[in-house]
């Protein structure tokens, strides 16, 4: 994949798995103004004209729900914020509740790419991963709808239902060197599956011990209770003899900014951990917060393609005081926040500032480069004897 291609991933959290954190720490915010009275009028003389255009002579009008929240769409994404959406009621619901954990859906956290969904992690003992759902799958078509462009709600809204029932979705996974290309299905080799939805209990860490003394945590995401899973991980795995550590934030597409500071303050004593700039307020830093849990002990960050957001936050804090070893890929470089704005009964997400690491070094568009370069396909993290840059991560704390 082209890093061209990357920078317009907006990956999130869904139903599926998580809707989450929209690949940014929302910073909350009030119900917010409109344009003057001239402004506003002069705006909506030119949608309603276009809309009574449309109505007259457009093979398929659209109706004025629809063409209120295109319209809502279009001048939000009009400045080039290309994270920037409106959430009606239904996907504003579905975010606030998966930002507390639980929910109902399938199991999966997907990415958007250029109107494609992918699927960018499958939670173990799901329905997706009965399914046999892979990472890499692409969406085509749920319960007999196909469209040329998906968006992460929108199949959000397709899948999401109640637990017991059914949905029926075929998917491409992506073509082998041993496989002939269907121009129909240019993303990979279609596959239909028939999956019963579940309640899912998103799991936010998954802790292994390794060598005897190496303590592994990977953090899947940054909602409200990261940092408070990571420390009760550290605790467990140091009664289990663990002296040294891996954080792995391969796949995790970020989350509350809170949590990402909470994260990075269990390795660093004291200092700042991400410094903002806004064009509303100003420029701020966020310093450490809590006990530095892990202020001494060996640590290596494993990080690829795929580390959005608040999880490069962690990772910039983390390479600017020299505290770790970042091994695997450099990271998506999403550097930007979105906000999350209340309106109407839904909400707006709108980019509102950029976030730089501590030295006041550029995540957006950049990323975080690893200090050991280890790549590899996202299907190699399945097991531990195919998974380099865990190999590697193990390795480097050997040797410390």
């Amino acid at each position: 994949m082209s890093r061209a291609t990357k920078n317009v991933i907006i990956t999130c959290f869904l139903i599926l798995g998580i809707l989450g954190g929209f690949l940014g720490g929302f910073l909350m915010a009030a119900n917010f103004g409109f344009w003057s009275a001239t402004e506003e009028s002069k705006l909506s003389s030119g949608v309603d004209s276009v809309f009574k255009l449309m109505q007259n002579e457009a093979l398929d009008p659209p109706d004025e729900t629809t063409a209120t929240i295109g319209a809502i769409n279009g001048l939000l994404r009009s400045n080039g914020d290309k994270y920037a959406r409106y959430m009606p009621a239904d996907d504003f619901k579905n975010y606030t509740e998966s930002m507390e954990g639980q929910f109902g859906g399938i199991g999966v956290v997907l990415s958007e790419e250029e109107g494609s969904v992918r699927i960018a992690q499958v939670y173990e003992d799901t329905p997706a991963q009965r399914a046999g759902i892979e990472k890499g799958d692409w969406f085509y078509e749920i319960d007999g709808i196909q469209q040329d462009e998906w968006t992460t709600l929108e199949i959000q809204r397709l899948v999401k239902g109640e637990p017991g029932t059914k949905v029926e979705i075929t998917f491409m996974r992506p073509y082998t060197e041993d496989d002939t290309m269907n121009m129909r299905y240019p993303l990979g080799v279609p596959y239909t599956v028939t999956i019963e939805r579940a309640i899912i209990q998103v799991p936010i860490t998954k802790t292994e011990l390794y060598e005897g003394d190496i303590g592994y945590i990977r953090l899947f995401e940054f909602n409200r209770m990261a940092g408070e899973a990571v420390r009760s991980d550290i605790a467990d795995l140091e009664a289990q003899g663990a002296t040294k550590f891996i954080l792995d934030l391969r796949d995790n597409p970020g989350g509350d900014l809170s949590q990402a500071i909470s994260v990075a303050s269990i390795f660093i004593e004291e200092g700042v951990i991400v410094k903002i700039e806004s064009r509303a307020d100003g420029d701020t830093e966020h310093r450490r917060s809590g006990e530095a849990t892990l202020s001494d002990q060996a640590v290596v960050v494993l990080i690829d393609e795929n580390s959005a957001s608040a999880s490069e936050i962690v990772a910039g804090a983390i390479r600017d005081y020299e505290r770790g070893t970042l091994v695997g890929m450099t990271t998506f470089g999403k550097g930007s926040v979105q906000s999350q704005l209340r309106y109407k009964d839904g909400a707006i997400l709108l980019t509102t500032a950029h976030y730089l690491s501590p030295l006041g070094k550029v995540i957006d568009g950049v990323g975080v480069a690893p200090d050991i370069e280890v790549s590899q396909p996202l299907s190699a993290q399945a097991e531990y004897d195919t998974d380099l840059q865990l190999q590697e991560a193990v390795k480097v704390l050997k040797s410390k």
